[in-house]
């Protein structure tokens, strides 16, 4: 349950009533599910005060505030962003293609004007002074602004890629590719070119310290460690490593490097280092891509591709780094099934998830030996859920209940728990053949994989061979009304009628990769590589609509007349009749493997763990207020200030506007404010504050869901 907090005059009395809003639902309006607090890469990092802010692909841009969630913020663009700083209390973030986008809210952004209009310039760097903004980026690109909305070209002497730009003490420093750096006073008017004593590519400058006794750290390729106090003269050091370095902070414990695999500190400026993933530390970092860091107090935050976000907190003499949230996973998800009303998701590292509402998402425990197995496909019935992987590996969890011990402190309690899904167990090896398609429809499960490997089974748990006549990789599999259909690679598909038992080859024109088939609406649909689709009634004739997109495809699924089609570089396809195909944008570029859907709710899965949902169907409940209380305190100088709490509920994902009137008769109602429920309790708090002096004798309240 989270809180939001606004400050607006008024309130006394209280009415509310709700209203609906019917329309379709917003294809743009996605969530995270996983990982958290979100996956787009996280290309740079900005605190300011209780404010936080993270740019990356996609124009994501994820805002966390004095509730400490994060949220993503509307930033109008699908560009890159690469950067970001704070001009006063505006943000600011630059990107891809001459993107240029500021908020006074961070959550809300819009874009910038930049004369000469209309660049394609893209924007690597941006940093600002307490007057001026200073962005720079390809060929050598720098623009200025003293307000953060118009941006206007400088002269920067050079067409070098620039990569980071910084300000401290009275200038700023400006660092690119083969070693370029430039300098310019305050007013940023004129550029000059010092030396840096490296031809490799430099990737950030930092100024950390305070104003008048601070350093300049560049960080580059091949470990490249640079520092200078006036911007001017630069010292190279000994960095500790030779991978590709992204950003660099400090606190008051030492100095933190971050980069490709790297995570770095110093403690002694910059003469040894304790490497924070391969040291040995009883909490050490994972290795990852950390492209940004930024100082806490004497703790860090350290972040990176896929959304990785890593916290080091000081303990005992050394840092533990915990991931925020803890519960969040990167491990890739290569298949999803909806069973009995749950969602199973299995993935690499024999990851399995389950979930009841697509949202919040449970890591199950699976057998130890089967720890660093790929499970690449799972599916069931309402008795049990069968999931296979490489090298024949077979888990099976069955509906039940069984006795669990449970120890809380000094407390041992035996409890029941439901098993399916929970509970999952190795099935003794049937085949050395990896295995990926899996489909259950009642007594009958087929599962299909490597060397043409078919197997069939009437519980999931004895299986038998059949003969499939082919040497191919079979990924898919599914069963029909009456016919049973495999696919893979080299255009094979293979038909059976009589339950999977015998099988033949069908001829459907193409020798790319069929990587899924679903039987789905009474039909079969094929998806492959190469943007493949291939429809069928009966398993013999196939029809091959245009997808309008050369991307491997990946799975297909139904819902309130519309089909989706998930593949390659976050690519979703959606069409009302398996002809005409309309590409969705996503928040991430990330391939994806499945997608699924259930009570109205769409999601797709993939590539380091993630997890989008989206509404298929309008959301017709109403937001209620649920409780309402106030209080007054007084402040030294004797002023009262009323403080109101709102506890509203309804479904999450919802957004509503929250109105009020001191007048029923006018029909004329103020939106105080638009929120998201983004709890996964579908409840809201929310604080509002007033001067107590001036009060109306009565106000009314309202929500309205927006569309």
């Amino acid at each position: 349950m989270k809180t939001r907090t606004m400050q607006t005059t008024g309130i006394i009395s209280l009415l509310l009533s709700a209203a609906t809003v019917i329309a379709a639902p917003d294809r743009n309006r996605w969530h995270w599910s996983n990982p958290l607090p979100h996956g787009n890469n996280v290309m740079d990092m900005q605190v300011s005060g209780t404010a936080s802010v993270q740019v990356g692909d996609s124009g994501s841009l994820h805002f966390r505030g004095e509730d400490e969630r994060w949220v993503q913020a509307l930033t109008g663009t699908e560009n890159y962003l690469r950067s970001t700083t704070v001009l006063g209390e505006r943000f600011i973030a630059v990107g891809e293609s001459g993107t240029i986008i500021w908020s006074d809210s961070g959550t809300v952004f819009q874009s910038s004007e930049l004369v000469p209009e209309n660049t394609l310039d893209w924007f690597e760097g941006v940093a600002a002074s307490s007057l001026r903004a200073v962005a720079v980026g390809d060929y050598g690109a720098i623009y200025t602004s003293t307000n953060g909305v118009s941006w206007t070209s400088s002269d920067s002497g050079t067409t070098e890629w620039l990569r980071g730009v910084a300000f401290g003490g009275s200038s700023f420093v400006a660092v690119g590719e083969n070693g370029t750096i430039l300098q310019a006073p305050v007013s940023a008017g004129s550029w000059s070119a010092v030396a840096s004593g490296t031809t490799e590519h430099l990737n950030r400058v930092r100024y950390l310290g305070n104003a008048s006794s601070g350093n300049y750290y560049a960080v580059g390729n091949n470990g490249v460690l640079l520092n200078s106090s006036d911007g001017t003269a630069w010292t190279a050091l000994n960095s500790g490593s030779t991978n590709d370095l992204y950003d660099v902070a400090l606190n008051s414990t030492g100095l933190l490097l971050v980069g490709d695999q790297e995570l770095r500190l110093s403690r002694d400026g910059a003469t040894s280092w304790e490497d924070q993933i391969r040291d040995g530390l009883s909490n050490a970092a994972p290795a990852w891509v950390y492209l940004s860091a930024q100082s806490k107090g004497n703790a860090w935050w350290a972040a990176g591709r896929s959304g990785l976000l890593m916290e080091g907190t000081f303990s005992s003499g050394e840092y533990a780094w915990q991931a925020s949230p803890s519960d969040s996973s990167h491990a890739w998800l290569w298949d999803m099934t909806v069973q009995s009303g749950i969602y199973i998701a299995v993935g690499d590292l024999a990851n399995i998830k389950t979930s009841l509402d697509g949202i919040l998402w449970t890591q199950e425990v699976v057998p130890v030996a089967h720890t660093n197995t790929v499970l690449l496909g799972v599916g069931g019935n309402s008795n049990v859920l069968v999931a296979v992987g490489n090298d024949g590996a077979v888990l099976l969890s069955e509906a039940g209940q069984a006795e669990v011990t449970v120890t809380n402190e000094l407390v041992v309690t035996n409890i029941t728990v439901e098993t399916y899904g929970v509970v999952w167990t190795n099935l003794a090896p049937f085949t050395a053949s990896s295995l990926q398609g899996i489909d259950v429809a009642d007594d009958l499960f087929i599962a299909t994989g490597d060397a043409g490997s078919i197997f069939t089974s009437s519980n999931g748990w004895n299986w038998t061979a059949r003969n499939s006549s082919s040497s191919v990789f079979l990924s898919g599999v599914a069963i029909g009304a009456d016919v049973c259909v495999a696919v893979g690679d080299n255009g094979s598909v293979l038909r059976s009628a009589d339950r999977g038992i015998s099988w033949s080859a069908v001829n459907v024109g193409t020798t790319d990769w069929l990587y899924r088939v679903q039987w789905l609406e009474n039909q079969f649909v094929i998806v492959g590589e190469g943007g493949s689709i291939f429809t069928s009634v009966d398993g013999l004739s196939w029809t091959a609509p245009s997808s309008g997109t050369d991307e491997w495809l990946t799975d297909v699924s139904f819902a309130d007349g519309e089909w989706f089609v998930s593949g390659y570089h976050g690519t979703l396809l959606t069409s009302t009749n398996l002809t005409e195909w309309e590409s969705l944008s996503l928040p991430t570029g990330k391939s994806l493997f499945v997608t699924e859907v259930k009570d109205g709710q769409l999601l797709v899965a993939g590539v380091e763990g993630v997890i989008l949902r989206n509404r298929t169907e309008t959301q017709l409940t109403p937001v209620m207020l649920l409780d309402y209380s106030q209080s007054t305190s007084t402040d030294t100088n004797g002023v009262d200030t009323v403080y109101e709490l709102f506890l509203f509920g309804g479904q999450p994902d919802q957004i509503f506007g929250f109105c009020s009137t001191t007048n029923l008769t006018s029909n004329l109602w103020n939106t105080n404010a638009v929120m998201e429920l983004y709890d996964p309790s579908g409840t809201l708090y929310a604080i509002r504050t007033r001067d107590a002096t001036n009060a109306p004798p009565a106000e009314f309240y309202s929500t309205q869901l927006v569309p």
